[in-house]
C-alpha cells in the first residue's frame, strides 16, 4: 500500500519539485468536509497508482504561504506535477476512479 505523505513548507520541495516521479498533490484543509470526503478516494487512488506517481497531501493549516504560492484560492485542489512543473490541476471533491483517468490522461 502507498499511503499519501504529508508534507509542509519545509518538505515540499524535497518531496515534489525535486522528484524524479510524478506527483499527484493533495491541497486540502482540515476544516473542509469535502476535502475529508476526498481523502479516502485519494488514499485510494494512491494505492491504484503505486508505484506510478507519489502522492502527497498539504493542508493549509500547516503550509498557507505554498497556497498562496500555488494559486490555491479553493479546497481540495489536486496539482499534478511533473519534473517539478505544474501539468495540471482540478477543484472540488472526486472519486478514486476520476482520479485515476485524470492521471492516465497526463502520466
Amino acid at each position: 500500500m502507498s499511503k499519501p505523505l504529508e508534507l509542509n513548507a519545509d518538505t515540499f520541495g524535497k518531496e515534489v519539485l525535486d522528484c524524479g516521479t510524478p506527483v499527484l498533490v493533495d491541497f486540502w484543509s482540515q476544516t473542509c468536509p469535502h476535502c475529508l470526503r476526498l481523502g479516502h478516494d485519494f488514499d485510494k487512488a494512491a494505492e491504484l497508482q503505486s508505484g506510478q506517481v507519489k502522492f502527497v497531501k498539504v493542508s493549509v493549516q500547516d503550509a498557507r504561504a505554498l497556497f498562496g504560492q500555488y494559486g490555491v484560492h479553493a479546497v481540495p485542489t489536486l496539482v499534478f506535477f511533473r519534473e517539478g512543473e505544474e501539468v495540471a490541476r482540478r477543484q472540488g471533491a472526486t472519486t478514486s476512479e476520476e482520479i485515476v483517468s485524470w492521471l492516465d490522461e497526463h502520466v
